[in-house]
């Protein structure tokens, strides 16, 4: 199936080993392949062989016979005429059983559908997990340049980006604390990467509501988001919407404000129909979106 050389498919060396296995209580061959899943949302969407092994810390032979049980099982796929594996259909399954958002994905896919179509954008739904920005949809127009560098279940540094930035606004305190102190990330040279800045941007973002983030993941894009509250004021989500700089920002100013909106209304009053509104925190920013 791959025409790439296996190395010795018995070194299994311990650098191996210890990139998959964070404590005794382990399966290692339940680590390694969750190691080779992991892969794909941190390196790309299609990967050689090579890259697979590099990415899970891994040697090629214990990949690659990973790799072949997941291709038989429909968790991964393999292209042979680039040689290159990917993940599978069965992994959207496993994605539509996560109980916890389910409901969120299933009330915003026609609204944030809709919201990308209207403005010619790319629009992204995600949510804050263990330090990252993850995201859990995506909805593209046939109009937008279509922005895929961050896949569903991909991950963003909360320093960078519109709905990196609007989540951690709105994280309890000690969280945000936490966050900031294994470091930034600098993606790009507009990146904002200072302590202190950034805390002024987050208050910002708590005040208008919203966040605007330009070059700082990709040059070139720029990126708009809002808030998404559960009803007692705790965080739920981001919504925000991508495309090329002068698409999304017109005359110093972000675009489509209005359009987004009306869409973070419309999901809450889906998702919360018979609930009290935001309270606490949120309740500033709610009203800034006009909820």
């Amino acid at each position: 199936m791959d025409t790439e050389q296996d190395d010795n498919q018995g070194a299994d060396n311990q650098g191996a080993e210890q990139g998959t296995e964070k404590n005794g209580l382990g399966v290692r061959a339940v680590s390694r392949a969750l190691a080779v899943l992991r892969s794909f949302y941190r390196e790309g969407p299609t990967l050689t062989l090579t890259e697979v092994a590099s990415a899970a810390k891994l040697d090629k032979g214990t990949a690659r016979r990973i790799l072949l049980t997941l291709v038989q099982d429909g968790f991964a796929a393999f292209d042979p005429q680039s040689q290159k594996y990917s993940l599978g259909l069965e992994i959207l399954k496993l994605a539509g059983a996560v109980p916890e958002r389910r409901d969120l994905r299933q009330i915003a896919s026609t609204i944030l559908s809709r919201l990308a179509k209207s403005t010619g954008s790319t629009v992204f739904l995600s949510v804050y997990h263990d330090g990252s920005a993850v995201c859990l949809d995506q909805f593209h127009s046939d109009r937008s340049v279509e922005v895929r560098w961050w896949i569903v279940g991909g991950q963003l540094p909360m320093n960078c980006g519109a709905a990196p930035r609007v989540l951690l606004a709105y994280l309890p305190e000690v969280e945000v604390d936490r966050v900031l102190s294994r470091g930034t990330t600098r993606l790009t040279p507009h990146t904002t990467t200072d302590p202190r800045q950034l805390a002024k941007e987050l208050e910002e973002v708590r005040q208008r509501g919203w966040s605007v983030a330009v070059d700082d993941v990709i040059e070139g894009l720029a990126a708009i988001a809002m808030p998404l509250f559960e009803p007692d004021g705790r965080l739920i989500a981001a919504v925000s919407l991508t495309g090329l700089t002068p698409h999304i920002v017109r005359n110093g100013q972000p675009n489509f404000l209005d359009d987004m909106r009306d869409a973070v209304r419309e999901i809450s009053a889906n998702l919360y129909s018979l609930s009290a509104p935001p309270l606490h925190r949120a309740a500033r920013a709610q009203s800034a979106i006009g909820g």
